[in-house]
């Protein structure tokens, strides 16, 4: 049996979430619908950032999503047929927040998507090159696509005081996990250099993170009916998420160097997933999704799942055996996951219920 270690705490606001220490895209099947983050055009922190002007010479951008080929992930192998892909897809007015940088100066600003492709893989979008630019001269263009929730008053957004940096989002306990859901945090990048009286560009974006896709099966013959919450964790040593310290976020990536700030990285042990209902039927499935951010240096790790009730802090089931990984997780996949829940009131320790990982035909997996 392996050994596992769990710790629930309490956020202050009441909005509690589980705290777990242990170590824990993609793209077709699936469309994911994106809502854009609302906020100011500009805010002018410093001199080196600039409010956009009008009446400025105009950037035609075709925006077009990084898909990797290799998009099935090695977390489960076996069952071809159930091994899904998600496609991120564009929609009309996605909002693309965007900074001008040529030398010293920085100009931070956003512009909705014009129009679609009609596969909706490639968006359309005009820029208006902003004062203090010099389309005469060389430039660079920094794009970021992220979105929050309108209570949300954090995160998604570009930095104030240095426009290259991008936050990631924030209360991410506050996402259910579903696709309409995670479809509002996937985040994305891209920066290019523009030469001189450039006036069309192409921007390829890429992934900031990947998706983690979680089939839980109740194989037991009575409903289950106080789901709040399953949990991925990992060795307490090992943090394999950035982003999601004490479920919050906030990370703060420098499109610049393409590399996440030190000390501003958020890393964390537990992947939650917040779940839309808290039932499940006897002989059914429930899918859960989860966009987040991998640390890709971590190459080993045992994962285990742990199911908990409202409000979050009560487990419920915990995995006997974990799952081992032996390879880095990547941007950019889809991870998929099977497992079992059934009531269980004989466990030794006392359980609710008996949590196990499967295959894709939810047989257990061996000791």
């Amino acid at each position: 049996m392996a050994e596992r270690w769990v710790r629930v705490n309490f956020k202050p606001n009441s909005k509690n979430y589980l705290i777990m220490k242990f170590k824990s895209f993609f793209f077709a099947a699936i469309a994911l619908i994106v809502a854009g983050c609302t906020g100011n055009d500009i805010v002018d922190l410093s001199e080196n950032v600039q409010t956009v002007e009008p009446d400025k010479p105009l950037l035609h951008i075709t925006a077009s999503f990084d898909e990797p080929a290799g998009t099935r992930a090695f977390l489960e192998e076996y069952g071809a047929t159930v091994m899904k892909t998600i496609g991120f897809r564009w929609e009309v007015n996605d909002e693309i927040q965007f900074c001008f940088e040529q030398g010293e100066i920085k100009v931070k600003g956003n512009t909705l998507v014009s129009s679609v492709s009609e596969d909706k893989k490639t968006a359309f979008f005009d820029v208006t090159v902003p004062g203090g630019i010099d389309p005469a001269n060389p430039y660079t263009l920094y794009a970021y696509r992220s979105g929050r929730k309108s209570g949300i008053s954090s995160g998604s957004v570009l930095d104030n005081t240095t426009p290259t940096i991008a936050i990631l989002p924030t209360l991410q306990y506050e996402y259910k996990a579903t696709l309409a859901d995670q479809a509002t945090v996937f985040s994305l990048w891209t920066k290019k250099n523009i030469t001189p009286e450039t006036t069309s560009i192409s921007l390829s974006f890429q992934h900031l993170g990947s998706m983690m896709t979680l089939h839980l099966k109740n194989v037991g013959a009575t409903e289950i009916d106080d789901l709040h919450s399953l949990a991925l964790q990992s060795n307490p040593t090992q943090n394999w998420i950035i982003n999601r310290l004490e479920g919050g976020g906030g990370a703060q990536f420098d499109m610049a160097t393409g590399n996440y700030v030190d000390g501003n990285e958020k890393f964390s042990y537990t992947l939650t997933f917040f779940l839309p209902s808290p039932t499940l039927a006897s002989g059914s499935v429930g899918t859960y999704y989860l966009w987040f951010v991998p640390k890709t240096d971590i190459s080993t790790f045992n994962l285990l799942l742990v199911s908990l009730e409202s409000p979050g802090n009560i487990i419920t089931g915990v995995t006997n055996v974990s799952k081992n990984i032996t390879k880095s997780l990547e941007r950019g996949k889809n991870y998929i996951l099977f497992a079992s829940i059934e009531k269980d009131e004989a466990a030794t320790p006392p359980r609710k219920y008996k949590v196990n990982f499967t295959d894709s035909s939810y047989n257990p997996l061996a000791p």
